[in-house]
């Protein structure tokens, strides 16, 4: 007994220690946002520095919200499921938090823009999906075996945070199952319930839910400052452009208004940048390759895949070239500029700052009331919508681009962890 008395008392005199130098064990909680085009991870260490979890099959820091349902009933996620949009079109699932905690009836918009099909869990007195029940709750109908399956989005986002939890572990070596989380400020009661039910079914559990323009702002430590502070979240990602203005005051933090674009993001500026190769091929532009080093064909599918990387090139170069190969086994170079992409994209380059106007309006307040201005979403890297928010908010105005526009959300959600 006075052994154990003993041991007891050494264990306690060691913790006493350990914690006066300022040693508080291994992290227990992530960050996570679960977006609708990537997803990220994001941990707090022990000594406070914020490091982003990578995916354990790719080493990215960005994992593809991406998820495919095989006829077999294997589950792919993520890189390996983007590869399967063109071989499996109907059964790999992407943009889902589009459908998370909606109806049918609120989402045909979006789901004209998809090849999976689109429907409701159950109609009355059937078993099946159904395309018609526009009160039911929106999902996703697959021919599997056995015959036809209702998916719903928090399945999907469920099957993403697994992959994410395994990134963990492996990254870690021990699980972790607490989570902080977080929401468009948009979202309503039933979306925001979905997402954490999402979390919920991959064995998480949800220590606190936050909004995503909170999060980038707490990301930058803009809620540490001293009085208030008006901060415009310029958020725009691969499919959505989300503007919100919060104010903040010490850790008292609240959204006053929100505006967005649900049909404006990186993925419309790629479909104007493939129309825009499609066009100088149409106009027999550029000039033809022997090396044979095309990798993507220059149809529409070939070409939509090309844009997005012309696009990106395009936010630190002042041209970009990218090689096809056309119906006749010839490699075509083509090139275009940073100047003609934004003259071909100008209509959408002219929506983009119409919801950062709404938001101030609605408030009556001007852009000389912005203290500080974040941008989030990789689409956010365009040189041209940088110059449009710096011209709209006066040259003296920071633009927090400091961290991974990509990441912040996730960054900032780690951040509120003690």
């Amino acid at each position: 007994m006075q052994y154990l008395l003993a041991l007891g008392g050494l264990v306690v005199l060691v913790s006493s220690i350990l914690a006066a130098l300022g040693f508080r064990g291994r992290p227990q909680v992530v960050g996570i946002d679960l977006g609708t085009t990537f997803s990220v991870v994001a941990l707090k260490a022990t000594d406070g520095t914020i490091s982003i979890i990578p995916d354990h099959d790719t080493g990215k820091q960005l994992l593809p919200s991406v998820v495919t349902f095989l006829a077999d009933g294997k589950v792919v996620v993520g890189a390996r499921a983007v590869t399967n949009r063109g071989q499996y079109p109907q059964h790999t699932i992407f943009n889902a938090k589009r459908f998370i905690g909606r109806r049918l009836g609120e989402v045909s918009a979006e789901a004209a823009d998809h090849a999976y099909r689109v429907a409701a869990n159950f109609t009355v007195g059937s078993h099946e999906p159904s395309a018609a029940n526009q009160s039911g709750p929106a999902g996703f109908a697959l021919e599997l075996a056995g015959g036809e399956r209702w998916i719903s989005p928090v399945e999907v986002g469920a099957e993403l945070v697994r992959h994410m939890r395994r990134s963990i572990s492996h990254y870690l070596g021990f699980d972790i199952s607490r989570v902080v989380i977080c929401v468009p400020a948009k979202f309503g009661v039933p979306e925001t319930k979905a997402t954490q039910e999402a979390f919920e079914r991959a064995g998480m559990k949800v220590m606190r839910i936050l909004e995503e323009p909170t999060a980038a702002a707490v990301a930058y430590n803009l809620h540490q400052g001293e009085g208030v502070r008006h901060v415009l979240v310029y958020d725009i990602g691969g499919g959505t452009l989300d503007t919100s203005l919060l104010y903040m005051n010490g850790n008292a933090v609240s959204v006053l208004s929100v505006s967005g674009d649900d049909h404006l993001g990186g993925s419309d500026f790629d479909t104007q940048m493939r129309r825009l190769l499609e066009s100088k091929l149409e106009r027999q532009e550029g000039s033809v390759s022997s090396g044979g080093v095309a990798k993507e064909r220059c149809d529409s599918s070939g070409l939509h895949i090309l844009a997005e990387a012309v696009k990106i090139k395009l936010s630190n170069a002042s041209e970009a070239e990218t090689i096809c190969r056309d119906s006749g086994g010839i490699d075509r170079v083509l090139v275009v500029t940073r100047t003609e992409f934004e003259e071909a994209a100008a209509e959408l380059f002219g929506r983009a700052m119409a919801p950062v106007q709404k938001v101030l309006e609605d408030q009556m307040m001007k852009a000389a009331h912005i203290d500080d201005v974040v941008l989030v979403g990789g689409a956010s890297r365009m040189p041209k919508l940088r110059e449009l928010l710096q011209e709209f908010f006066g040259p003296t105005k920071r633009l927090h681009t400091e961290i991974d526009p990509d990441i912040t959300v996730a960054w900032g959600a780690a951040s509120v962890l003690d």
